[in-house]
């Protein structure tokens, strides 16, 4: 019942499927944050049954815009909010602007818009120049990357100096956690494409993970510590980084 309870409210917290409201906790969500690949995969279900269905009417324009739409609307658009948030706050700091504030401004400014449209752009060519027969399973695997490159994130960053999520899920991940996470996101992803593809396939999981690594780093710097806008926007990046490693392939 505990794991119920705690993977339900991470569930809950990750996307807008229905969940009943005794598991809704954001503490519990928090305790079972390495689980994130997992409620990745449940997260990119819808995405790749609307790309596979497309896909076999070969409606390729359609599928990379549908897909798009479909991961932003099943997260609830957090991830997307944190990559805006967090994208304008760095830019921002370029011109002396505090990082913090400005990731907490409820108002987009230009820096907001100009980061979610080039996001855009790049995810949507890239998902153009996949094949359709590899792309459904692409973009499920990806939300199973971008799980993991959250867990990453948060546990190599600073704590935030108040009470925010970032900080009560840092508080709950441990080394052993993030290990755990890495190791389901990993075991998903190569179990699944094994069968039809060869063990270079791993390049764009373990670029996506550096990637994660590379953003905490970033984020330690700029603003100082790894908030929720952070985790958000360091899972956006990471499942566009894996994407586009998938063109090369």
């Amino acid at each position: 019942m505990a794991f119920m309870r705690g993977f339900f409210s991470l569930l809950s917290f990750l996307t807008i499927y229905p969940v009943p409201g005794r598991y809704r906790s954001i503490y519990d969500a928090a305790q079972y944050f390495p689980l994130a690949p997992l409620a990745g995969f449940l997260r990119g279900v819808p995405v790749f049954v609307l790309a596979y269905i497309l896909s076999h009417y070969h409606l390729g324009n359609l599928v990379a815009g549908a897909s798009i739409a479909i991961h932003m609307v099943v997260q609830g658009f957090l991830h997307i909010d944190g990559l805006i948030d967090y994208g304008e706050a760095l830019l921002a700091h370029r011109f002396g602007r505090d990082a913090g504030k400005v990731m907490k401004d409820r108002y987009r400014g230009s820096y907001g818009v100009a980061v979610a449209s080039v996001y855009v752009v790049l995810l949507y060519s890239s998902m153009e120049s996949i094949s359709l027969e590899h792309l459904p399973a692409i973009l499920l695997f990806g939300e199973v990357v971008e799980g993991a490159s959250m867990v990453v994130t948060l546990y190599l960053g600073r704590e935030e100096p108040y009470r925010g999520l970032g900080k009560i899920f840092r508080e709950r991940l441990g080394l052993g956690d993030v290990i755990v996470s890495v190791f389901i996101s990993l075991a998903i992803y190569m179990i699944a494409l094994y069968p039809i593809t060869s063990w270079v396939a791993v390049y764009p999981f373990i670029i996506s993970i550096a990637s994660s690594m590379i953003i905490s780093h970033i984020a330690n710097r700029v603003p100082g510590y790894v908030s929720g806008d952070v985790l958000g926007f360091s899972g956006e990046l990471c499942y566009l980084i894996f994407i586009v490693s998938w063109v090369f392939l």
